[in-house]
């Protein structure tokens, strides 16, 4: 029996490292070509992310954007990306990363999931709308700024 479950434990790791590795080699290509990247999906909200300062909220947003793509793929990415590259979602993420600010974002980002959660009929779909629909404004002011700063600390 503990032989089973090592088993299965090292095939379900495997399975994991290799779906994580296919999706960092998806976003790895997006930033290399990002001409070719759907400017709706997940890779497309990550692209409109990118490019901001530390004293900005786009900066905290890009490595939490690129974290659920990491682990989830394109899986129920649904139009995303074109919260991102709204113009006006542009605007606020050049805002200084303030709470206030931040949580302005979020606010933004779980109207789009509860909006999706709606209108989703599609299980898979709906399931991570209402992930996304999950967290609030305030949340992911809080994870969105502690991404910020590890991501200052550490480049």
């Amino acid at each position: 029996m503990k032989k089973r479950y090592l088993q299965f434990l090292l095939s379900a790791s495997g399975a994991g490292t290799a779906w994580m590795g296919r999706n960092e080699y998806q976003q790895y290509k997006a930033l290399l070509d990002p001409d070719r990247v759907d400017r709706t999906g997940r890779l497309g909200a990550m692209l409109a992310t990118k490019d901001f300062t530390p004293d900005q909220v786009g900066y905290g947003v890009y490595p939490s954007i690129r974290l659920i793509h990491l682990i989830f793929g394109n899986i129920g990415e649904q139009k995303i990306g074109e919260i991102f590259n709204d113009p006006e979602m542009q605007q606020l993420l050049k805002e200084l990363g303030t709470h206030e600010n931040h949580q302005n974002v979020g606010d933004k980002e779980q109207k789009y999931w509860q909006s999706k959660w709606n209108d989703e009929s599609h299980p898979g779909r709906k399931l991570m709308a209402g992930l996304g629909a999950a967290f609030d404004g305030n949340s992911r002011a809080f994870i969105q700024k502690s991404a910020a700063e590890l991501r200052e600390k550490l480049s």
